[in-house]
């Protein structure tokens, strides 16, 4: 959204910067608001499924995205990056509570390595559906808005391909003028919003299933006390620890 929406030629670099902040304040957010209310709230499996529900809920909101509605999305990019700032710590601490101490590091271990391969699979499916749709629908409307505007077939498929490679590109293409660029680059930003629309979308199936889990979690409220469970071994407490081969 930002690089094709909101940075223009005459864009300022400060503004530019500002529009980064939304998605990483809110994340920031979130695990503040985590640490200063989680305790105070408890309940910690249902203040994990309703962060989790905020998160799916304007993350799939994203989907009414167009060229234009930018403060719409500044607000529901930072709501939902608020809610998976939450979710994601809250997340932590199930992994390492939900399990028996002698199960720490394997727990650890897993859930670290679904996080970096789930998240590396989502974002593989989700550039996959950005790139397909977006240029499955810039393929008719470029055309199509090139052609109302008075150029040519083959005018309209040298823009197209021209897109990726810049401005440079495009005002190399023959014969081209202002307006049929103008034609042309408005197409284009529809078709993109065509194709992040699809994939906010397509994030609710990742929400869904991951919200199945949450409400599947055992519940940790008895652990989140100041009870120390693990000793170091080297702590005048050490022999507390329980003893086991795991």
């Amino acid at each position: 959204m930002v690089s094709v929406f909101y940075v223009t030629p005459t864009t300022t670099r400060s503004e530019e910067l500002l529009l980064t902040l939304p998605g990483n304040i809110g994340l920031v957010f979130g695990a503040m608001l985590l640490i200063g209310f989680g305790n105070l709230l408890g309940h910690w499996k249902w203040t994990l499924v309703a962060s989790w529900i905020g998160m799916t809920v304007f993350g799939g909101l994203m989907a009414l995205v167009t060229p234009t509605n930018k403060g719409m999305m500044i607000a529901f990019t930072f709501l939902m990056q608020t809610f998976f700032g939450w979710a994601q710590y809250e997340s932590i601490a199930f992994t390492q509570l939900g399990v028996h101490q002698h199960d720490l590091g394997l727990s650890g271990g897993l859930a670290g390595v679904a996080r970096y391969a789930g998240g590396s699979l989502a974002q593989a499916i989700y550039v996959s559906v950005l790139a397909n749709t977006q240029a499955a629908r810039a393929a008719v409307t470029v055309p199509e808005a090139v052609l109302q505007a008075g150029g040519s077939t083959i005018m309209a498929g040298e823009i197209l391909a021209a897109f990726p490679l810049g401005a440079t590109a495009l005002a190399a293409i023959p014969d081209v003028t202002a307006d049929i660029l103008a034609a042309a680059g408005t197409a284009y930003q529809w078709s993109y919003a065509h194709g992040l629309s699809i994939t906010a979308l397509s994030s609710l199936a990742f929400g869904g299933v991951g919200l199945v889990c949450c409400f599947l979690l055992e519940n940790i409220d008895s652990k989140m006390n100041n009870t120390t469970n693990v000793f170091l071994e080297n702590d005048i407490n050490a022999d507390k620890n329980e003893s086991g081969t795991h």
